[in-house]
């Protein structure tokens, strides 16, 4: 007798493949549309639902409250995939991983997601979503910085968090806020600006005035 298999429906697990992964597929993409048509305060798993061409409590099965679902979905359109970059050089890794982050916000889906998040900040269940993915987003880049540091590459000190939030805030003022393309002259010039500054002692708070 084949030993008895774990349950794909426990939290925190999903089955891949077949008709399951469709579903995710399909339902993360309608959460994902009914974001950007009426935004989280009006977003109905009904309405999801018959989007995604499923049952209500297949939804609920998979993602027990709405905050668990759409969560889910952000997770899917801004959360990066595959292996940390290694190019052997912290400005190559942040180049990376700044091509992806604008590839992924360049979509519809995407532009429209942070429409909604920054729209709706003061939904408290939007703030806590927005704060929690913020948190996962920078892992990989902090990754990459901290790896930076051990090698000597980048002084010891330097703050991750200072490093990212200033290659990412005229990223995406311009990308999210302007409407304007980011392309591969200006990601480079932002990222080379902090990196040589870093390399100097700049983003060691406190470290030199």
């Amino acid at each position: 007798m084949p030993p008895p298999s774990s349950n794909p429906r426990r939290t925190g697990q999903q089955r891949l493949g077949g008709r399951s992964e469709r579903v995710v597929r399909d339902v993360t993409r309608a959460t994902a549309a009914e974001l950007a048509r009426v935004g989280y305060a009006e977003l109905r798993v009904e309405d999801v639902a018959a989007q995604a061409g499923v049952n209500k409590t297949t939804i609920y099965r998979r993602w027990p409250s709405k905050v668990d679902l759409v969560g889910a979905t952000l997770r899917a359109i801004t959360t990066s995939a595959g292996d940390l970059p290694d190019l052997g050089a912290v400005r190559l890794d942040l180049l990376a991983l700044g091509r992806a982050a604008v590839e992924r916000a360049s979509t519809c889906e995407g532009q429209s997601i942070h429409r909604m998040i920054a729209l709706e900040m003061d939904h408290p269940e939007v703030a806590s979503l927005a704060r929690s993915l913020r948190a996962e987003y920078v892992l990989p880049w902090a990754a990459v910085i901290e790896r930076a540091i051990a090698r000597g590459e980048l002084p010891p000190g330097s703050d991750p968090q200072l490093m990212v939030d200033i290659i990412l805030g005229p990223v995406f003022n311009k990308l999210l806020r302007k409407r304007e393309h980011v392309d591969d002259e200006f990601l480079a010039a932002v990222v080379n600006m902090v990196v040589l500054g870093a390399k100097s002692g700049g983003a060691i708070r406190g470290g030199q005035s």
